[in-house]
């Protein structure tokens, strides 16, 4: 059964795409939120999510 993504897969996505921006593998020339929506689909609200996750997996890891 295919359709919407539902909220968990949503949580997953935007917590790999926080993880993609922690690592360093952005293109860093350009703007990460519409990178991270074109890499994972995400809407600008959950991308602006993944950015500020990204933030917290860096503090905790300094």
């Amino acid at each position: 059964m295919s359709g919407a993504p539902t909220t968990e897969q949503k949580t997953d996505t935007v917590s790999a795409a926080a993880l993609w921006l922690a690592t360093g593998e952005r293109d860093k020339a350009r703007a990460a939120v519409p990178q991270v929506r074109e890499k994972f689909g995400l809407s600008a609200a959950e991308a602006i999510e993944a950015l500020r996750e990204s933030r917290l997996i860096l503090a905790r890891a300094h």
